[in-house]
């Protein structure tokens, strides 16, 4: 079992080391899997997360869903811990949350058990659907009230864990389905 500490340390380091062709090649093959999933499963509320410290870009879906199909909400988090998801409508309509990172600055909320699908970051995903994110909490709590809904955690494949399991807590919600740059998967949350 990998303990928490050491593989968010880790994984934080070797994510800051990439380079940008990388990760731009690497999230626009994420957003495209992540797109034809979406179709595929008729999904029509997602949540996804505008990127930081070089996570995957999920906001590349926003450009691929030119149809508008989907209705796409984002989280904001509050100085409380607390975190909501709000619709987006546009780049022109963004601003930076209480932890800096961009999100809707006006817009519809939207409950979380009515939103189909979470595209969910980490800085590590175990093939048990275990995550380590940044320590905070927010998403868990979030996804816990959105127990029918699907969670897809996002990453790189390095940081997807296929051969041990991370180190995991009873308030820790798992992941259906990983997603990285070589598909998505199926993980076993039996364990």
């Amino acid at each position: 079992m990998i303990n928490k500490k050491d593989v968010r340390e880790l994984m934080k380091n070797n994510r800051i080391k990439l380079t940008e062709p990388f990760i731009n090649a690497a999230s626009l093959n994420i957003s495209k899997i992540a797109y034809d999933y979406i179709v595929l499963n008729l999904f029509k509320k997602i949540a996804i997360y505008m990127s930081i410290k070089n996570e995957v870009r999920m906001e590349y879906l926003i450009d691929v869903n030119k149809s508008g199909d989907m209705q796409i909400f984002m989280p904001v988090c509050e100085n409380d811990g607390r975190m909501g998801f709000y619709k987006f409508e546009s780049m022109d309509s963004i601003k930076r949350d209480s932890l800096g990172i961009l999100s809707p600055k006006n817009g519809d909320g939207i409950d979380e058990k009515d939103i189909d699908a979470f595209f969910v970051p980490g800085l590590a995903f175990d093939i048990y659907g275990n995550r380590v994110g940044y320590g905070k909490g927010c998403y868990d709590r979030s996804l816990k009230k959105a127990a029918d809904s699907y969670f897809i955690g996002v990453c790189y494949d390095f940081q997807f864990i296929k051969n041990d399991a991370l180190e995991s807590e009873p308030e820790d919600v798992k992941m259906n389905f990983i997603i990285t740059e070589n598909g998505i998967f199926k993980v076993d949350r039996a364990l």
